[in-house]
């Protein structure tokens, strides 16, 4: 809960912090969580909030890679997958090194 903007970006740097190990910096400097750790955000988000989100971000050293953006039903208000003109869908995941079908 909270401003979407402060949030991720308070949850992205405990994250870096806790694995800075495997922490990785871009050509840019900005700073990339290890390839099994993202964040997803739905809460609070639509058109005005991602950009202000992403721009948080980048402002504290971290990149966008980190974060990926989902649209949960309280928002069809105020947007769909037809307001950005794309949709993502899961139809596979590998565990162990063996692929699984995802699907509802």
């Amino acid at each position: 809960s909270g401003d979407p903007a402060t949030t991720v970006c308070e949850v992205l740097k405990i994250l870096l912090e806790q694995f800075k190990e495997d922490v990785t910096t871009t050509k840019t400097g900005h700073k990339v969580l290890p390839p099994y750790i993202r964040v997803i955000q739905g809460d609070g988000v639509d058109w005005e909030s991602i950009p202000k989100i992403l721009e948080t971000l980048a402002a504290n050293g971290i990149a966008a890679e980190n974060v990926a953006f989902g649209s949960g039903g309280a928002l069809l208000q105020k947007m769909n997958r037809d307001t950005f003109k794309c949709a993502f869908k899961c139809a596979e995941i590998t565990v162990n090194g063996e692929a699984k079908d995802v699907f509802k």
